[in-house]
């Protein structure tokens, strides 16, 4: 046949292998025009692009089904382009995730760490932000809570190339949020908010910010609760708030039912998850009030 050419012409024209060549006529993508009497596949000039462009199509990762679709006319390349950019940005994702778990990993001789990394980042984002909805939902249930609304704004987002740390931080939270006793904790916590309303000082700024500048120095400092020094900086706070001191061990109780070093370490955690700049240590705060608190029944 006058223009045609056996599979040999169009490997010389193509760069590809016989073998690959028969391999794609076989999967009916790139289809022989007619055969010699010996039986010979014979192939037209336009076999020549074609080849090229499943070779380039190959290349790229993009399956044989695809092909047949452009190559039928059934879809546009563009489209094809398109979906394969969407699947290769979830794959890439993964990879990105599987070598943060691993980079993470280095250094521990725990299997079972590397099991719970693996499982819980290979979660699709719903699944991620459903752990948290579902802790929102036993701990506060239906009922209105500033607390719920700030943690459901404040959700921890593992982004899509995660350092190790913040690999490591989404695994503690995870766990956190799924533990009995800290969903138990959480939720007495939010009844006696419920109960007794936004009192006492503990929940306001100014007194808040206060307790830090005074009580965080004394607790760092060591200085006894029960000392003087300790009676002056109750009697400061006070001054700042409505609390009379014959209510001290009301508010001391108060601060110990919402002091909990976990709680600090959560939006410690989701700081490092979503790229917060790292304000004063949580655990520097949970330590003024629980001075605070000492320093209050030492001088009821």
């Amino acid at each position: 046949m006058i223009g045609f050419m056996m599979i040999g012409e169009l490997a010389a024209r193509t760069g590809l292998s016989v073998r690959t060549l028969r391999f794609y006529a076989d999967a009916e993508v790139l289809p022989a025009q007619g055969r010699t009497t010996a039986g010979y596949r014979l192939f037209g000039p336009e076999a020549v692009a074609r080849a090229r462009l499943i070779r380039t199509l190959r290349e790229l990762g993009v399956g044989l089904d695809d092909i047949r679709e452009v190559l039928g006319a059934e879809t546009s390349l563009d489209e094809v382009a398109a979906r394969h950019v969407q699947a290769l940005d979830a794959q890439i994702r993964v990879l990105r995730l599987q070598r943060a778990v691993l980079r993470a990993f280095i250094g521990s001789t725990d299997p079972e760490e590397l099991r719970r990394m693996t499982d819980l980042t290979n979660m699709t984002d719903e699944q991620r932000r459903r752990i948290v909805e579902e802790y929102l939902d036993a701990v506060f249930g239906d009922s209105p809570s500033a607390v719920a609304d700030r943690m459901a704004m404040g959700a921890p987002e593992l982004p899509e190339d995660p350092t190790p740390e913040q690999v490591v931080a989404w695994v503690e939270i995870a766990e956190l949020l799924r533990d009995p006793d800290f969903i138990a904790t959480s939720r007495r916590m939010a009844q006696r908010a419920r109960a007794e309303g936004p009192e006492p000082d503990v929940a306001q700024f100014d007194v808040g910010k206060a307790v830090g500048e005074l009580a965080g120095p004394a607790a760092r400092a060591g200085v006894d609760p029960a000392a003087p020094e300790a009676r002056t900086i109750v009697e400061r706070l006070e001054a700042l708030g409505p609390t009379p001191p014959e209510d001290r061990t009301r508010v001391a109780d108060r601060i110990e039912a919402f002091t909990d070093r976990r709680v600090g370490r959560y939006w410690t955690l989701v700081g490092v998850i979503n790229g917060w700049e790292p304000s004063q240590a949580p655990d520097d705060i949970v330590d003024a009030w629980e001075w605070y608190s000492r320093a209050l029944r030492a001088h009821a």
